[in-house]
């Protein structure tokens, strides 16, 4: 389920690596790409693997999404999470020139003529399309809201000046935001983010609204105890040597070292919180 060439498909074969060099294993952790379905083609493999410890998958807290909504076996019942590596906080962002300054005038906005603020998302049921969809039960408002093809697609619009807004993780819009071309306005996770720490949260501009895209690797629930704490203290010490760390902080990876009673009971909570919105606002 890693997009090739993406920033967590990076940084999971540098942790590999490094679990490999301090562990002095004569073989290396062998990366297989199952892509298909959004994903579902490799989490479902990873539920169907035997509980071995020897297949191991990434997993983020996006899956729950398709769990909760489709009934996959990837829930947070179906998986045990291994370690929390990354997490990546949503944020919303307008045009470097646009005259929405802070997320309550873009609110303010959609609240005077319904409908009427475009914000772009990769797709409707995605993290960032569901946290639109909260922030609008939130604030009492209704966005008129875009799916594009891919974040690039999204920041393209939006700093072309065809969309008004966009809501993607943090990550997402570095070289938009480095650019020039892009502004963020207010982030989705619990606290400020250090990259930009100037930001608010969403919480912090009066909204109740939490979203963040956890980044694990997990295993096949059922998997023998020791097994799982083993793994997760050797991807936990490889996290924490400082050429690893130096080289996330230089690729600006949102670097986590979650163990896994901390990981599973984050995804346990944002869970809850798309079964909670299912009840109120099923998105399929």
């Amino acid at each position: 389920a890693f997009a090739a060439g993406s920033s967590h498909d990076v940084y999971f074969r540098l942790l590999a690596e490094k679990v490999r060099e301090m562990e002095g294993w004569e073989h290396s952790i062998v990366v297989e790409y199952k892509e298909g379905a959004s994903g579902d083609v490799g989490w479902t493999a990873l539920t169907q693997a035997e509980p071995d410890g020897y297949t191991i998958g990434f997993f983020p807290t996006a899956a729950l999404i398709n769990g909760v909504a489709a009934g996959r076996p990837y829930t947070t019942e179906g998986i045990e999470n291994v370690m929390g590596m990354m997490s990546d906080p949503g944020v919303i962002g307008v045009a470097a020139n646009s005259k929405y300054n802070s997320l309550e005038e873009l609110i303010a906005a959609a609240k005077e003529k319904p409908g009427s603020v475009s914000i772009g998302v990769t797709s409707v049921t995605t993290s960032e399309g569901l946290a639109v969809t909260q922030l609008e039960e939130a604030a009492g408002v209704e966005f008129n809201v875009i799916p594009f093809d891919g974040e690039s697609a999204v920041l393209t619009a939006v700093s072309g000046g065809h969309c008004d807004a966009f809501c993607l993780n943090v990550s997402d819009g570095k070289t938009f935001v480095d650019n020039g071309q892009v502004k963020y306005l207010a982030t989705g996770d619990t606290e400020r983010s250090s990259w930009y720490p100037d930001l608010p949260t969403y919480q912090e501009c009066g909204y109740d609204v939490v979203q963040y895209n956890c980044r694990g690797i997990a295993i096949r629930e059922g998997t023998d105890p020791a097994i799982i704490k083993y793994l997760s203290n050797c991807f936990q010490a490889a996290a924490a040597q400082p050429d690893v760390i130096a080289k996330a902080e230089e690729m600006q990876i949102t670097a986590v070292s979650m163990g896994t009673e901390e990981c599973n009971r984050l995804f346990e909570e944002q869970n809850q919180i798309y079964l909670d919105l299912w009840e109120t606002n099923p998105w399929n």
